[in-house]
């Protein structure tokens, strides 16, 4: 369950699975409790990372779920958005990660997710039925 609003972001940061090593991955979205990253590398859900957030500083946090190529975790202690210095990702950025996810959900058979997806790439677009 989900405890806080995601903001979609689209900002690279170092995250650091373990006391000697680092790599560079994508958040691309953003909360008080948690974030979701584009990640190379094979992280086990469960596993304690820190992750290094621009105005904030290394934070820590516990891997969730782990899916092609991406991750999710939970901060160890909310953040405060408002020190946090990302800005939000720009509108085609996120409409296409949206088509992205909703084809992977939709292929993968999660289709209470794809219509989930749905509603958020309707509400994404510039333009709604009715206008103009």
């Amino acid at each position: 369950m989900r405890r806080s609003e995601r903001m979609p972001v689209d900002e690279r940061a170092r995250l650091r699975p373990n006391d000697w090593s680092s790599l560079e991955v994508r958040i691309v979205d953003l909360s008080e409790s948690g974030f979701r990253a584009e990640c190379e590398a094979t992280i086990l859900c469960g596993s304690a990372i820190r992750i290094e957030l621009p105005g904030i500083g290394e934070t820590e946090a516990q891997v969730t779920w782990r899916r092609r190529g991406e991750i999710g975790a939970c901060f160890t202690v909310p953040i405060d958005l408002a020190r946090c210095a990302v800005s939000k990702a720009e509108s085609p950025c996120v409409l296409a990660r949206l088509l992205v996810q909703r084809a992977d959900a939709r292929g993968a058979g999660r289709f209470s997710q794809e219509q989930e997806l749905r509603k958020r790439i309707l509400a994404a677009l510039p333009m709604h039925k009715g206008d103009g």
